[in-house]
């Protein structure tokens, strides 16, 4: 990926996990190029901090904050209803936000495993809440950051997506990266049936680069081991967010939809779990349990 393809336009971009890694770096790519960044973070202080650096760095000011627990339903929601707010259209989401935790299921406050919460739910949730937002913009992009994980997670359980009974540390991860690249397949098709024509929904990954991923989690301990001895032959965090920000920004992307990008372009998901049947599972499950904080929006 090279970067003779930026275009120059000014849009209003949101994303999402931008207090660090992948997240705040493209955030402050996007920035420099003097787009209106809205950073996401969780701790108050951890982003105005982070906000006042970047507009240091970039000389841009038009840098906003938004907080929200990506963890809880509700806060996603309340966070979708303050950006329409402040805002009337939106042109980029970038799904940044991700995380792993435990070797011991946890489960959020509102009853759902964690990782798959933030990994797969929250991209879902935040996305379908924005799409009017989006909808208004010229050319409207969905950027959701998946990982080659979702390649690493084995044969996934559509009877038990959240795995009460088949849970691992590695396994949620895998399948929560795995299941966001066909939620935002299904995006595609929602969007055709609801004659919606000018947002574009891709997935992106960054390799293996330098990140705080995992790091608010109960780690197993043979994967710190792992993690310890991986780290020096990792990626920077500028390679890695190439990736997000050519999605983002790159004229050439304009009206591509399904497309997966990593750190050398154009890459392929795996596909061999995949269908329109299982997808449709997948899909039906997310508007299930998100159901209470979509009503309005369906009333609309």
């Amino acid at each position: 990926i090279t970067e003779r393809w930026f275009i120059f336009m000014k849009k209003i971009i949101l994303v999402t996990g931008a207090t660090s890694g992948i997240g705040k770096e493209a955030a402050k790519v996007l920035a420099k190029q003097g787009h209106t960044i809205i950073v996401h973070g969780r701790n108050k202080d951890k982003t105005q901090a982070v906000i006042r650096e970047l507009k240091a760095d970039t000389g841009n000011h038009k840098i906003d904050m938004l907080l929200a627990d990506l963890e809880s339903f509700a806060d996603i929601r309340r966070m979708a209803d303050e950006f329409k707010k402040k805002y009337d259209h939106l042109d980029v989401l970038i799904n940044n936000a991700g995380n792993q935790y435990g070797g011991t299921r946890e489960v959020t406050s509102e009853g759902h495993e964690k990782t798959m919460t933030v990994n797969t739910f929250a991209p879902f949730l935040l996305t379908y809440l924005l799409l009017e937002s989006l909808s208004k913009s010229k050319e409207g992009r969905v950027v959701t950051v998946s990982s080659a994980s979702h390649a690493q997670g084995g044969a996934p359980y559509l009877d038990d997506i959240e795995l009460k009974d088949h849970y691992s540390y590695m396994k949620v991860y895998g399948v929560s990266k795995l299941y966001v690249i066909w939620i935002m397949r299904h995006f595609v098709k929602y969007c055709k049936q609801k004659g919606i024509k000018n947002i574009t929904f891709n997935c992106v990954h960054p390799g293996s680069a330098k990140t705080n991923l995992g790091s608010t989690g109960n780690r197993p301990l043979s994967m710190k081991i792992l993690f310890t001895l991986w780290r020096p032959m990792m990626t920077s965090v500028e390679k890695g967010a190439k990736p997000t920000i050519f999605a983002a920004m790159a004229d050439e992307m304009k009206g591509k939809n399904n497309q997966y990008i990593g750190p050398k372009g154009y890459d392929k998901v795996n596909e061999k779990y995949y269908s329109e049947k299982n997808e449709e599972i997948l899909w039906n499950y997310c508007m299930k349990i998100c159901a209470p904080y979509l009503e309005q929006e369906k009333s609309k």
